[in-house]
């Protein structure tokens, strides 16, 4: 949900205080978001197993709690805790984004979503619509931090390769991980990342946020998960 700019700032934030691996925790930040020949879907991966969001019933919850269930005596494991901080990340933001830009009707239904000027997009005949709003904000916000911090990589192959075996069910291939990491490292991930001349003409063009407030939130994710590995 989050872009990986901001999935891998976290990574490299949390990892100061943790001190574990880098490329395992830093390529743990990255699973859920499997790609196309993966015997596991997106939706599998990040643990949505159908229990409704109580606050806006159209949007499902993380399972958090059958997460740590199947993954409760590894979670030692600097890739498993990287997993881990990915799907509370995403939890975190969902909810944000649920309940302060989402707009619902009687019936609960999202018909609509809040702008950051104060402006609401109706989506009431296409609710799938919003994706596409909610994930280009934060793909921008993400292509912000790419281009204004030094975030850390992962690029050892060989120690995330005999790692992975700890993953349930390999869900990722070897073909998979070789794949990712070549995405990584061989500039295709820089160029997904280039700053449009749009965005150098109006860094704070965003639609449902503000610079302000996308900064807040990523700091107070930030505390949100530290709070988490207590």
């Amino acid at each position: 949900m989050p872009s990986w700019g901001i999935h891998l700032k976290l990574a490299k934030k949390i990892n100061k205080k943790l001190n574990l691996d880098n490329d395992l925790f830093t390529f743990g930040n990255l699973i859920p978001d499997v790609d196309n020949d993966s015997i596991y879907t997106r939706r599998d991966a990040h643990y949505y197993t159908g229990i409704k969001f109580k606050k806006c019933p159209n949007e499902l919850e993380i399972d958090l709690k059958k997460f740590l269930n199947d993954y409760k005596d590894r979670l030692k494991d600097p890739m498993i805790l990287g997993y881990y901080c990915h799907i509370l990340t995403d939890e975190f933001y969902n909810e944000y984004i649920y309940i302060n830009k989402w707009i619902q009707d009687e019936n609960n239904n999202v018909v609509g979503i809040r702008c950051d000027n104060g402006n609401i997009i109706d989506v009431s005949s296409n609710f799938r619509e919003l994706l596409k709003y909610k994930h280009g904000d934060l793909e921008k916000y993400g292509r912000y931090i790419y281009n204004s911090e030094e975030l850390f990589i992962p690029n050892n192959i060989n120690i995330i390769l005999t790692n992975s075996s700890i993953l349930n069910d390999n869900f990722y291939s070897k073909e998979n991980i070789k794949h990712r990491i070549d995405y990584l490292n061989n500039g295709e991930f820089k160029e997904f990342n280039k700053l449009s001349n749009d965005d150098i003409k109006n860094k704070n063009m965003y639609l449902l946020f503000n610079q302000e407030e996308l900064d807040k939130l990523f700091d107070d994710c930030y505390l949100y998960i530290l709070n988490k590995l207590k």
